[in-house]
């Protein structure tokens, strides 16, 4: 699922149909991942890829544990972005894909 950017109530309906479908996905095991598509003034197109997890252990066994607040978190601030002008969930991955135009 796609929106388009371009008012206060996509990128508030954008939260809040792809929280709820990157919650279904952490709690099935799937952890998602935050994909950027950065587009410069130029036409160059770069990646960057995050997964906002932490790396450190919680107990003596190594276990390591996932926030779901740090999801909702980058989420809503890549969404507050101005230049980010789409985003996109892809469940088959899964992933959250912004487009980043400056």
């Amino acid at each position: 699922m796609e929106f388009v950017l371009d008012s206060a109530e996509r990128r508030k309906r954008a939260f809040k149909v792809i929280r709820e479908r990157m919650f279904r996905d952490i709690v099935k095991g799937r952890i998602p991942t935050f994909h950027v598509l950065r587009i410069n003034r130029d036409g160059v197109v770069s990646n960057h890829y995050m997964t906002p997890i932490s790396l450190e252990p919680v107990n003596e066994r190594g276990d390591k544990m996932i926030w779901v607040q740090d999801f909702e978190f980058f989420l809503k601030l890549f969404l507050r972005l101005k230049k980010v002008t789409r985003v996109e969930y892809d469940s088959r991955r899964p992933a959250v894909i912004f487009t980043y135009e400056e």
